[in-house]
């Protein structure tokens, strides 16, 4: 793994699974926050592959620091 891939790697907001920002399909929350696919999908989130692009948000109910910085 290079350098640059290990400081890309943070924990689901949700479930604490190790995920990367710049290579897994994530819902980002901010720079350093995230949900993973499976967690993001639990939570209602419903992704598009043909556009590469969430069409409706998860909930984020009871996550800290839980609104997205978009």
């Amino acid at each position: 793994m290079h350098r640059s891939e290990a400081e890309d790697l943070i924990d689901c907001s949700s479930c604490g699974a190790e995920i990367s920002l710049g290579a897994d399909r994530v819902f980002v929350l901010s720079e350093d926050t995230a949900l993973c696919f499976a967690c993001a999908l639990k939570r209602g989130g419903l992704y598009d592959e043909a556009h590469d692009t969430w069409k409706r948000a998860p909930d984020l109910k009871g996550l800290e620091g839980s609104q997205p910085d978009y």
